[in-house]
């Protein structure tokens, strides 16, 4: 082991520094010298290098007319990247709907450049709150380097869970559309092994376009782009008055008629019962546009591409917004003989305009603002309003830098040796300033500074051999090294003298003159955490005649947040592959273009993201209370004692670890005109850490062990076609389906049955149900409610009886009470079969694109109508849930789909957990068509020495079907709650754009 660790640590990193400044020294050597230098044997091999992604250079080898070796490429989908360029798409993720099979993409709002969910076979966590999501994601790898996303450790100084601190910047904004070569999406572990405990939520490859040889190449792609803000009804306090008017004419007593809300009583102020224009300010038709250009060429033994990148968003909706600068530089050099340097580095800027939201302003300031009145729906009374928040200061920006280095060098004999250094560096600021006019007389200012780092290793040594009768096998031994750490500084002041001083900077004496005019108040945090993993790995794989193929991956990790006991895990995959059509009896069979039957198992360890389980049980600064859990100190003195609100960490936690088993068939028919792939899929999540609760009388909020395992299985099939294929027109046709179910297969403990934060979990059972109540109707009197025959008491909820004006809840054990024995696991919030449909037609240079989605069997919680109906509990009180933004003054939904609940009834008859607002979400969407002219190879092209000249019209988002009563069935949180005006849809687009090369 002391012979590894000076292997890495003292030769192998200082190696690979070297070689990115030799990359770079090398670029700048003349064409002539790498002329001189060339030979027959080494052009072959960057020919046949340059059919492979540089990501699987390492596992394939760069020896020429060697694609036996290529291995079977399991479960991969991969983006049509022709008609991806052709779209205003700022980041990756939202290229994948509709497009990619086996990939579920949750975008809660379409505020430009703000963070989504995507979920590849399902999700093996329990989703109940947003830090959740952060575990579930899958890896982005760009050009072989794995991508570090956020962590969610700051949600533990966080009392509300609405966003994250920071920026909440998607991190996936980063990457020009225009500078990718592919994106694939490898799901099982026969494609995505190889990358560890990386691959255990699924692999997202992207490849961008990289150096060329040849002459030089200058390409300019640019796209203008305008967005129509919605279509809405706004409505002012008549209209709400003689809503709730209904409830008090039923319901109200004498107190509560007294109590009726001010601003909706005196219906000669024009703040709330003029015109409601509020939208004129609120909305907006918005302009989108980007351009990048991109420059290559070179000789065969040095070549480049430099490349810049600039792209802007307005949200159609509270003047939202994104703005992004990037840059990408790429070099190939083959300085001598079987020696090839790869470097490339890119960077990239991202600017937020955020929303101005008063809910997720409360969440920053971590301060309740006095609710008794919402924002007027006049815009004359709002103008002032806004005007007030622009005094304020809201500043986020996320850096983004890459770089890679990579050598391969041969050896006689069918050698190869491949080192890779990768760096993924991002950094995020947040300048917040909240004036004592929005904030009841109370001002704030917040600084956050935060970082992601990752460092990888991977150095590995290859050897191949063909025989003559048609064997050919590669054996690959390696090594990898993985170092993670996220970090951030915080810090937060209320109370300054003055709103003209809005910098505040965390750990300068707040006392000294000018230091944000004596702040009062003030708090600052620090923490940072970090995972270190060390890899051994070898593959051996094997094919005969390029018809029978056999992979063996063995894998050894470990990770520095498992405990020392329990450290390493081994890891194992095996894949096969039968190309049927290689067969004497299929070989020359017309129809039969390609057939391939794959399989695969494999195991794969899953990470732990935070520290806290290494050690057993921790002490941390955890005394603070509900709300505002982590304060370090107590009375002005530094404080520690033990996690009670972390929950008790089990003192022999064990790695947790993903077991996948894939069977897939791909084909091809009619002389490659029809294309079929089809996979069915089992994923287990087995030994996942569950805080399972505990008696308050043990201090602690739970125990934090081992034992929870959730299985993921499906099926996916993607059907594709050219169906006519001519001089002058073509059509083409592709169809995708993918299904996934879960069961949840153990709990800690040997446990069946267990309720965390709201939700059912029962073994047997899915875990992305919802829990609800069976609403039937509702009681008009009080002969209704039943009677229980033995006590002579009449139906309750939980302890409360049942009067006329309550629901109609289901009583399921029959024992006169309602309450969460009643609850029935109901709906799916991952739809039952998902996917999408495209069709292109052709007409010489002319070609057109429709792009389908849909989602089948799909529920929704319709929470922003249940917060509606539930006006009392939530008009004026002292919650977060009283906040009103300026959209509540508007009807969206269907009000007569409700029953006229006693809204003062102490049981909460307008709970979202019910059926009432368990609705069908299922939709099919039309959410693109593209129109494209190609003047190809055309004469004055030629002439005027263009290589490439494509224009297009884009139109996104133009249809939604659906039975949904609510807004767009898309927009809805990551767990499946519709809460309206906070989940903007995406808007309908236009964009027109140029593709030119020269």
């Amino acid at each position: 082991m002391r012979f590894l660790y000076l292997l890495r640590t003292k030769m192998v990193l200082p190696f690979a520094l070297c070689l990115l400044a030799q990359g770079t020294l090398f670029a700048q050597q003349n064409e002539s010298a790498a002329d001189t230098a060339q030979t027959p044997e080494a052009a072959d091999t960057l020919k046949w290098l340059k059919k492979i992604p540089l990501q699987e250079r390492d596992t394939v080898g760069y020896f020429p007319n060697n694609e036996l070796f290529l291995h079977s490429r399991g479960a991969v989908s991969k983006a049509d990247m022709n008609e991806l360029d052709k779209m205003p798409y700022t980041s990756v993720d939202q290229m994948l709907v509709g497009r990619v099979n086996g990939v579920d993409v949750r975008n809660n709002t379409g505020e430009p450049g703000k963070r989504v969910s995507v979920f590849v076979r399902g999700t093996s966590r329990l989703l109940f709150k947003n830090s959740d999501l952060f575990y579930a994601q899958p890896t982005f790898v760009v050009d072989g380097v794995p991508m570090i996303l956020d962590h969610p450790f700051a949600y533990d100084i966080q009392g509300y869970d609405f966003n994250r601190l920071g920026t909440e910047i998607n991190l996936l904004s980063f990457l020009d559309l225009n500078d990718i070569e592919s994106i694939e999406v490898l799901k099982d572990f026969s494609a995505g092994a190889k990358y560890g405990p990386n691959a255990a939520n699924g692999v997202i490859n992207i490849t961008t376009k990289g150096p060329r040889s040849g002459k030089m190449h200058v390409s300019v792609n640019g796209y203008i782009g305008y967005s129509l803000k919605p279509q809405i009804e706004p409505v002012n306090a008549k209209f709400e008055r003689d809503f709730r008017q209904q409830f008090y004419e039923k319901y109200a007593t004498d107190d509560q008629l007294r109590a009726f809300p001010r601003y909706l009583s005196d219906s000669t102020k024009l703040a709330y019962f003029g015109p409601a224009n509020w939208d004129d300010l609120y909305y907006r038709n918005a302009w989108s546009n980007g351009i990048q250009a991109s420059v290559d060429g070179g000789t065969r033994l040095a070549n480049f591409r430099f490349s810049l990148n600039h792209a802007a968003q307005q949200g159609v909706a509270d003047e939202t917004g994104m703005q992004r600068y990037g840059l990408n530089f790429g070099i190939n050099i083959m300085p001598v003989r079987n020696l090839l340097l790869t470097t490339y580095i890119a960077a990239a800027t991202v600017h937020q305009d955020r929303s101005r939201w008063i809910r997720d302003r409360i969440g920053d300031e971590d301060y309740l603002l006095n609710l008794e009145n919402p924002p007027s729906p006049n815009k004359d009374f709002l103008s002032q309003y806004y005007k007030n928040v622009g005094n304020g200061i809201n500043n986020n920006r996320n850096n983004s830098v890459r770089a890679l280095a990579n050598a391969q060098y041969r050896i006689a004999g069918g050698f190869m040796i491949n080192s890779r250094l990768g760096i993924d560096y991002g950094q995020n600021f947040r300048d917040l300033f909240i004036p004592t006019t929005i904030s009841d007389g109370n001002n704030f200012v917040s600084n956050f500074d935060g970082l992601n780092r990752r460092l990888t290793l991977d150095n590995s040594i290859a050897y191949t051999k063909k025989t003559n009768n048609g064997h050919a096998f590669q054996v690959t031994l390696g090594q990898y090294d993985q170092w993670d750490k996220w970090r951030y500084d915080f810090g937060k002041a209320y109370r300054g003298n003055s709103d003209y001083i809005k910098i505040y900077q965390p750990g300068n004496n707040d006392n000294h003159q000018g230091a944000s005019n004596n702040l009062r108040l003030t708090a600052n945090y620090k923490d940072y955490t970090q995972n270190i993993l060390a890899s051994f790995y070898g593959d051996i794989a094997y094919n005969y005649q390029g018809k029978y193929f056999l992979d063996v991956y063995l894998r050894e990790d470990g990770s520095s947040n498992v405990p020392k006991a329990n450290r390493w895990l081994f890891s194992p995959t095996v894949s096969a592959a039968w190309k049927i059509s290689s067969e004497d009896f299929l070989k020359d069979n017309p129809l039969v273009g390609n057939l391939k039957l794959r399989a695969s198992w494999g195991r794969v360890g899953r990470t732990f993201l935070d520290e806290y389980y290494k050690d057993g049980p921790i002490y941390n600064v955890d005394v603070g209370w509900d709300g505002t859990p982590d304060i370090s100190t107590y009375n002005a003195f530094p404080a520690i004692n033990a996690a009670f609100g972390t929950g008790y960490v089990s003192p022999d936690i064990t790695w947790a670890y993903v077991e996948q088993g894939n069977i897939g068939l791909d084909a091809s028919f009619f002389h490659d005109r029809l294309g079929v792939q089809v996979d069915f899929y089992s994923k287990t999540d087995h030994n996942l850490l569950l805080k399972v609760p505990t008696v308050e009388e043990e201090g602690y909020t739970g125990i934090i062990e081992n034992g929870l395992s959730i299985r993921n299985y499906g099926y996916e099939v993607t059907l594709s076609g050219s169906l006519v294929q001519g001089d002058d027109f073509g059509w083409d046709a592709s169809l995708t389906a993918y299904s996934n179910q879960n069961e949840l297969k153990a709990l800690p403990g040997g446990l069946t049955d267990l309720v965390v934060d709201g939700h059912r979990l029962l073994v047997g059972k899915p875990v992305d149900r919802y829990w609800v109540l069976i609403n039937e109707g509702i009681y008009n009197s009080d002969a209704d409610i039943p009677v229980n025959p033995q006590t002579g008491k009449g139906l309750s909820y939980k302890g409360i009886p049942l009067q006329a004006g309550d629901p109609k809840w289901q009583d399921l054990n029959g024992d006169y009470v309602i309450d969460d024995q009643d609850r029935v696991m109901r709906g799916r919030l991952s739809p039952a079969v998902m996917g999408g449909f495209s069709t292109t037609l052709r007409y010489r240079q002319l070609q057109l694109n429709l792009l389908f989605t849909y989602a089948f069997d799909r529920k929704v919680i319709n929470q922003y109508m249940a917060d509606r109906f539930d006006f009392v509990n939530r008009e004026g009180v002292d919650d977060i849930s009283g906040v009103k933004e300026v959209n509540f003054w508007s009807k969206e939904g269907d009000y007569s789909l409700y029953p006229l609940y006693n809204p003062w009834s102490p049981v909460d008859p307008y709970q979202a957990d019910q059926t009432l607002f368990l609705e069908d979400a299922s939709f099919v969407k039309l959410r693109g068509v593209t129109l494209t002219y190609d003047f190809g190879k055309s004469r004055w092209l030629q002439r005027s020495g263009i290589e490439g000249l494509r224009v297009y019209g884009t139109a996104n988002n133009l249809w939604t079907g659906s039975k949904y009563s609510g807004g767009d069935p898309e927009a809805v949180d990551f767990f499946g709650y519709d809460q309206g005006y906070y989940n903007m849809p995406a808007p309908r687009s236009f964009t027109l754009g140029f593709n030119f090369q020269f």
